[in-house]
C-alpha cells in the first residue's frame, strides 16, 4: 500500500520564546518527516497570536495563557520566573528594571499586577522591539525579564526567590486552531507538536 505524500502550506503562529527554543527540534523532525509541507511562521506576543487564529489567518497557534479555561488545548503548564543575568544585580536596583519584549507581551499583566501588588516601583528599560535585543538588556544587566521556566537561556539565571521578588503564576502553554476544517498538514503538525513535547520537554 501506498500512502499520498502530505503537501500543502501550514501558518504556524508562536511566541518569540518558544520559536527560539524547544520548537526548533520539533519543526525539524516535521519538515524531515513532510518535506513538500511549507510551514510558514508567524512570530508575535500571544495576544496578537490569538486574534490570528480566531480570525483564519494562522493554522495552528502555540499561545501563552495565563492558567484557567481556554479555548485552545493546554499542551503543558510552565512556572513564570524572573530571569536576570549571571551574578546579576539588577534585581536589587529601585525602580526595578523591567524588560519586555512588547506592550503586547502575554506576559505583562502577569508580570505589573505582581509588582502592583507587592508595591514594587518599576520602570521599563525596553519594550517593543525584538526578543534578541530584550535579552540583551537582560544579559547586559541593566534589567530583569520574566520567562517561562523551560524557555531560560543557558547564559542567564533565574532570580532565587531569596532576593524577595513576588512570585509570579504559572502559564499554560495551550494549543490554538481555527474553527471548521484544518487542512490535513496542520492537523498532522498539530498532532506532532503534540507528541513531540510529550517525549522530549522537561517535566512533561
Amino acid at each position: 500500500m501506498t500512502t499520498e505524500a502530505m503537501s500543502g502550506q501550514v501558518r504556524l503562529g508562536a511566541p518569540y520564546d518558544l520559536a527560539g527554543t524547544w520548537l526548533a527540534p520539533i519543526l525539524k523532525t516535521y519538515t524531515e518527516n513532510h518535506p513538500l509541507v511549507d510551514i510558514m511562521l508567524v512570530c508575535a506576543a500571544s495576544p496578537d497570536l490569538l486574534a490570528s487564529t480566531l480570525d483564519g489567518t494562522i493554522d495552528v497557534a502555540l499561545i501563552e495563557e495565563p492558567l484557567g479555561p481556554s479555548r485552545g488545548e493546554c499542551l503543558i503548564v510552565d512556572r513564570l520566573v524572573w530571569v536576570g543575568a549571571k551574578s546579576g544585580s539588577a534585581h536589587l536596583k529601585t525602580p526595578f528594571p523591567v524588560s519586555m519584549v512588547a506592550e503586547t507581551c502575554g506576559f505583562r499583566p502577569a508580570v505589573l499586577r505582581a509588582l502592583s501588588e507587592h508595591g514594587v516601583a518599576w520602570r521599563t528599560v525596553f519594550e517593543s522591539g525584538s526578543i534578541d535585543a530584550s535579552t540583551a538588556t537582560v544579559r547586559s544587566d541593566l534589567a530583569i525579564t520574566a520567562l517561562l521556566t523551560s524557555t531560560v537561556p543557558a547564559d542567564l539565571e533565574i532570580v532565587p526567590t531569596e532576593a524577595g521578588l513576588p512570585e509570579l503564576p504559572p502559564f499554560a502553554i495551550n494549543l490554538h486552531m481555527p474553527n471548521g476544517h484544518a487542512p490535513p498538514a496542520a492537523t498532522e503538525l498539530a498532532r506532532h507538536i503534540r507528541e513531540s513535547l510529550m517525549r522530549h520537554l522537561p517535566g512533561t
